[in-house]
C-alpha cells in the first residue's frame, strides 16, 4: 500500500512543478466564478412540469434549487427548475420567471450552508430556503411553480430527510 501511494506521489509531482503557481491559481479561480447570464434576455432553460416526478425526486431538486439560489449563485441550474407559469407573491413583481431573471442572472451568492438552512416539507410540497430571510416555494410536477417571502418561518419538525447514500444522476 506505502508503494502504492508513493508511486501516486511521485507520478503527481512532476505533473504539478511543469505548471507555474499562477497558472494553477487561474485554472483553480475558473472554478470559483459565477456564471454570468445577463446578455440573455431570459433565462436559457426552464422546468416543463413532470407529473410522473416522486416526492424523493422533488425533495432532491428542491435542495439543487436551493444550492443554486443561495450557496451556489447558480442561475442556469434555479431558472431550469422554475416552471413558465411561476407565480410571484411578493408585491411590485408580476407573475412569470422572466420577471425576476434580472435579479439572478448575475450568479451572486446570497450565502453558504454554515449560514442557511433549506427544508422540503413533503406534506405540503413546498420548499423553504432561510438566509437573511426566509423564502417558501410550492413545487408542482417536480418544478417551482409559486414564491412567497413575507412572514414566512422554516419548519424545524416536516423536513424531508434525503437519502444521502444515492448515487448523483
Amino acid at each position: 500500500m506505502h508503494i502504492l501511494l508513493s508511486l501516486v506521489a511521485a507520478a503527481l509531482v512532476p505533473t504539478s512543478l511543469a505548471y507555474p503557481a499562477r497558472d494553477i491559481i487561474a485554472q483553480n479561480s475558473a472554478l470559483h466564478e459565477r456564471e454570468n447570464l445577463c446578455s440573455l434576455n431570459a433565462p436559457p432553460a426552464i422546468c416543463e412540469p413532470d407529473s410522473t416526478v416522486t416526492v424523493e425526486e422533488t425533495a432532491q431538486r428542491a435542495y439543487q434549487f436551493y444550492r443554486a439560489f443561495v450557496v451556489d449563485g447558480d442561475p442556469r441550474t434555479m431558472f431550469s427548475l422554475i416552471d413558465s407559469a411561476y407565480i410571484q407573491h411578493h408585491p411590485g413583481y408580476s407573475n412569470g420567471p422572466g420577471t425576476i431573471w434580472p435579479l439572478f442572472c448575475s450568479g451572486n451568492k446570497i450565502g453558504n450552508e454554515d449560514s442557511t438552512s433549506w427544508c422540503f416539507d413533503a406534506s405540503t410540497n413546498m420548499s423553504y430556503a432561510q438566509y437573511s430571510t426566509t423564502d417558501r416555494w410550492r413545487w408542482v410536477d417536480g418544478c417551482v411553480h409559486e414564491h412567497w417571502d413575507q412572514g414566512e418561518t422554516i419548519p424545524t419538525d416536516k423536513c424531508y430527510k434525503l437519502n444521502t447514500t444515492a448515487r448523483a444522476i
